[in-house]
């Protein structure tokens, strides 16, 4: 009994290693990109860094708090060999109140995400560097093609 709950413990933790080591890689990928000159200027991480691994295909969203008073840089990074055609897309939202007339009439104030930053827009770009003037929420919607191949395929 002891032997099984030492190898369940075992395995649990290289699991969980593991799992951490993978998101360490993730997480330095767009790092490992930046030139010298944008590494000087202290584009790092931390504690608010969030990064994810996302498949061929898929589009990821998430939500962030951006506080007064700092510099944020936005950036999505990818293995997929230049010359596929698509790239990455991302849409930088924020929470909008809009004034909406109903089927009666009525005006109702309804709280939207407006979009704010395309990448699209601006010829693709890997990134976008912003600051805002109050800490508040905004959301990030990313979009990875599905054509292309990429580094890490067999």
């Amino acid at each position: 009994m002891k032997r099984a709950l030492l190898f369940l413990a075992i395995m649990m933790s290289t699991i969980v290693l593991e799992a951490y080591a993978q998101c360490n890689k993730t997480h330095y990928f767009c790092t490992s990109q930046l030139t010298k000159e944008q590494q000087q200027e202290y584009w790092n991480l931390n504690n608010q860094s969030k990064s994810a691994a996302i498949a061929k295909g898929e589009k990821y969203s998430l939500s962030f708090v951006a506080y007064k008073g700092y510099d944020y840089r936005l950036s999505v990074c990818t293995d997929i060999t230049e010359g596929s055609g698509e790239k990455v897309q991302f849409t930088l939202f924020q929470d909008a109140v809009v004034r909406v007339k109903d089927e009666y009439g009525n005006t109702n104030i309804k709280k939207q995400k407006e979009p704010i930053f395309k990448n699209a827009d601006e010829g693709n770009q890997p990134f976008v560097q912003f600051a805002t003037e109050k800490t508040r929420k905004f959301y990030l919607e990313v979009t990875v093609p599905s054509s292309g191949e990429s580094k890490t395929e067999n």
